[in-house]
């Protein structure tokens, strides 16, 4: 079989399991952070978002001064070119989540066709392919492609919208490295110029994607070196345009935490842009902790068991901690072993490339799992690209076990039956997994099964169950959030509405005031206090715990109008009606506010008839 037609069969192979595993999740609902940044993120539904605004400096503080995620702006001037591809999806559907999850399977299915044009490229065009064969080429490639393309890792970069920024970049990062192969091979001189800017271009699009396409020259260095055979010399040759780009993200960073520090801009800053924690030593944990999150994820590889959207990780604090030194000892060990066998056989192909491949999983997850400091110390859609690294080098693995046993005919069958035989069992797992993904409820259930003491599952699964319709459910996990952090503020806040919801009015006012001990300046504390007071017939308390919200946040529109209601109630119509129009203007099309403006008017016209008539008498 032809080379073409061999692709075409394995694109076509591709797409249709990435379609059957993942078609079924498009009208899956949004979750977690699609509600922060995508959704609810105003950014994205601009386009004038695009040029900053005419002002990068306002910009940057722009979603801090709105109340926002101050995380926004840094995202999306970060990230510009992924939220182009959403903000592309907005205007054609609206926030429908079947036109966005389709981008995202169309990208990953494209992603794994990559990687077999990648794979495929390396094993027929390096000059260290005497001893493979085309099927060796052939099964390399496409086993490797399909263990990416189905391994339950990559649910978190597919299923979840907003990890778009991983799959996208994945997407660049691939681009780069085939256009530069290509380019490296091309006869013509005008092909090689042509496919060499766009493997540039590639770059550059990838890094406003996502960060970690940062690693790209680096990767192309080892690529072409190490497996193509190429003298370093020409590979930095070849390499440099690509590392003179590198310098665009430090700058960018470097801009955002100036903009973002009063015009001040200093390294620990720029480093700790991604995090509010504040903490001077988290930044040495953090790069501690990530020796064994790495070990960790590659245990995930191996064995996809116990996958966790909210994993609650231990913090290292000290290099002699047992863990961390068999992290470290292990993936030393795992790097000078493959260095040790591209030593004994860098002639072969597929030991140069498992070499290559191991350094590709550890240098993907640098940017996220070393000294850049992030919130969460683990998460799956970090793997992505480095997984790429991992299915590689084990499926150069199994092709060097089955052309190993050159006697044992049946060897040729049976390695590929186990390869394919995993691939049908990490589709299985991937499939159970996704139903995890169909809706808010059934993915904190999930993590609140795995890791019950972490207080943040718990406080989404309250939050996702009253909007669902379960209060009641709702309630019960926010007093658990609050047992495992009593600091929690927005759980004060949360249960403070549920019970006001429930008609719990008591339960409510209690939470609201113990909520208010710790947080006086909660506004959201302070209008559940007012419901629950008029509730229980304290309508003067009431007036004074809505004005209380009313001065910490004067555009608070509930507060505006249930104060309006409050003095209605206490027949002072005049200063009803002041607190009505003012929530008139904030919502001026609000039916709500609309009906309660006429009613108060209403009294208040019959109130001064009434006085009209006394002075008469």
């Amino acid at each position: 079989m032809n080379t073409s037609r061999f692709h075409s069969l394995a694109f076509g192979v591709l797409l249709v399991a990435g379609v059957l595993l993942y078609g079924r999740t498009l009208p899956y609902p949004f979750v977690f952070d699609d509600h922060i940044y995508l959704v609810g993120n105003p950014l994205v539904k601009d386009a004038r978002s695009f040029t900053f605004h005419g002002d990068f400096r306002e910009f940057a503080t722009r979603s801090a001064r709105a109340g926002l995620d101050p995380d926004l702006s840094t995202n999306f001037i970060l990230r510009p070119v992924t939220y182009l591809t959403f903000y592309i999806n907005y205007a054609l559907d609206g926030l429908r989540p079947q036109g966005y999850r389709a981008v995202n399977i169309a990208i990953h299915c494209a992603n794994a066709m990559l990687v077999l044009l990648i794979l495929s490229h390396l094993l027929r065009a390096s000059p260290k392919t005497g001893t493979v064969t085309s099927f060796s080429a052939g099964f390399i490639a496409l086993a490797a492609a399909l263990l990416f393309l189905v391994h339950p890792l990559q649910i978190e970069s597919v299923t979840y919208i907003i990890q778009r920024f991983t799959s996208l970049g994945a997407f660049f990062y691939l681009l780069t490295i085939l256009t530069y192969l290509r380019a490296n091979a091309a006869e013509e001189k005008a092909a090689r110029w042509w496919l060499r800017g766009l493997s540039i271009a590639a770059l550059i699009i990838g890094m406003f994607s996502k960060e970690n396409v940062f690693t790209a020259p680096f990767m192309l260095v080892l690529v072409d070196w190490l497996v193509m055979g190429t003298p370093l010399k020409t590979v930095w040759k070849r390499t440099l345009p690509y590392f003179l780009c590198l310098p665009i993200l430090p700058v960018l960073i470097t801009m955002t935490s100036w903009a973002q520090n009063n015009g001040s801009a200093n390294l620990t800053a720029a480093f700790h842009i991604a995090t509010a924690i504040k903490d001077p030593h988290y930044q040495w944990h953090y790069a501690l902790t990530q020796l064994s999150v790495v070990v960790s994820y590659l245990q995930l590889i191996v064995a996809p068991i116990g996958l966790n959207m909210d994993r609650d990780y231990p913090l290292a604090t000290s290099l002699s901690q047992e863990q961390v030194l068999f992290s470290a000892a292990l993936i030393g060990g795992i790097i000078a072993a493959s260095w040790l066998w591209y030593c004994s056989r860098r002639d072969d192909v597929r030991v140069s490339l498992i070499f290559c491949s191991v350094l590709w999983f550890f240098l993907a997850l640098a940017p996220s799992s070393s000294v850049v400091p992030l919130g969460d110390l683990m998460a799956e859609h970090r793997t992505y690209l480095a997984t790429i690294g991992a299915l590689t080098a084990l499926a150069c693995g199994a092709d060097l076990w089955r052309t190993s046993f050159v006697e044992a005919r049946w060897m040729r069958y049976a390695v590929p039956g186990c390869v394919a035989a995993a691939i049908l069992v990490l589709s299985a797992v991937t499939w159970a997994r996704n139903t995890v993904w169909s809706s808010e409820v059934s993915i904190w259930k999930d993590v609140t099964t795995k890791n019950s003491n972490k207080f943040r599952p718990w406080m989404n699964l309250g939050t996702a169950c009253v909007e669902s319709g379960k209060p009641q459910e709702g309630a019960s996990c926010y007093r658990t959030a609050l047992r495992l952090e009593p600091r929690l503020i927005p759980a004060y806040e949360n249960l403070g509405a549920t019970e006001n919801a429930l008609h719990h009015y008591r339960e409510a006012l209690d939470v609201s005031n113990v909520g208010l001990q710790q947080a006086p300046e909660s506004f959201v504390m302070h209008f559940n206090q007012g419901v629950s007071r008029c509730a229980l017939g304290e309508v003067g308390k009431a007036v004074q715990s809505f004005k209380n919200a009313i001065k910490i946040r004067p555009t608070h529109l509930p507060s505006q109008l249930a104060l309006a209601l409050c003095y209605s109630r206490l027949q002072q119509h005049d200063k009803a009606l002041k607190h009505v129009r003012i929530a008139a203007s904030l919502a001026p099309a609000n039916p709500q506010v609309r009906q309660a403006l006429s009613q108060i008017e209403s009294l208040a016209r019959h109130q001064d008839h009434a006085s009209v008539g006394r002075l008469g008498e």
